[in-house]
């Protein structure tokens, strides 16, 4: 049916901009105006049940979308912070121990005797060396952990996402075909699950109704 793909396409592009519960409802509101249109009669008080049958169920999905998208993305932020946090306490070490390299050369500013200068600062160099190596090192190694670090926190997170996103897809589309059923065929009698709930199936009038 044309009406229903279209509101699918919409549950999709609402899944991807993380905003379901205005665009459900917009799609809603599509679908229950051309209602009739539908190729068998469809009464105004049949309309009514499916749709109380069915749309807290869509807007359950909805909710439950946007808690788990969001929840994904906090979860992101929370790591990343802590992440540079632990990045930020190394940057402070490796600050302190430049400001030690750099005040054994200043020390050597005070002396008036310009060989005894000279003597001071190669012997600073001198002693300093390995320092510079390894701070130089480790540098380069903590900004090589962080940089995999927030990539591995943003690969996770759109994993979540993105998995967050193809179950809300999946499960709108199971309920929308429940109440494009409910629409040509009636009411099941069997009371309709709430999405997160496994999916049953049971026999009415040889339609077969599952969620």
């Amino acid at each position: 049916m044309n009406i229903l793909c279209a509101v699918l396409i919409i549950a999709t592009v609402a899944a991807a901009n993380a905003k379901p519960n205005t665009q459900v409802q917009s799609a809603l509101d599509q679908y229950l105006v051309q209602a009739r249109s539908l190729d068998t009669f469809v009464s105004e008080d049949m309309t009514t049940q499916c749709f109380n049958t069915y749309m807290p169920l869509l807007n359950q999905l909805a909710a439950t979308f946007s808690s788990s998208y969001q929840d994904c993305i906090n979860t992101a932020n929370a790591q990343t912070a802590n992440l540079t946090a632990q990045a930020e306490e190394q940057q402070k070490t490796y600050q302190s121990e430049v400001t030690s390299l750099c005040s054994a050369f200043t020390a050597c500013d005070s002396n008036n005797d310009t060989t005894t200068f000279f003597n001071c600062y190669a012997n600073a160099a001198d002693n300093d060396v390995s320092v510079i190596y390894n701070l130089a090192s480790n540098a380069a190694s903590a900004a090589s952990s962080l940089s995999s670090g927030i990539q591995a926190i943003q690969s996770t997170e759109y994993q979540c996402t993105n998995t967050t996103q193809n179950n809300y897809v999946r499960d709108t589309a199971a309920t929308y075909d429940l109440l494009d059923s409910c629409l040509k065929y009636g009411v099941p009698t069997t009371t309709a699950t709430s999405p997160s709930e496994p999916p049953t199936t049971s026999t009415t009038d040889g339609f077969f109704f599952g969620l």
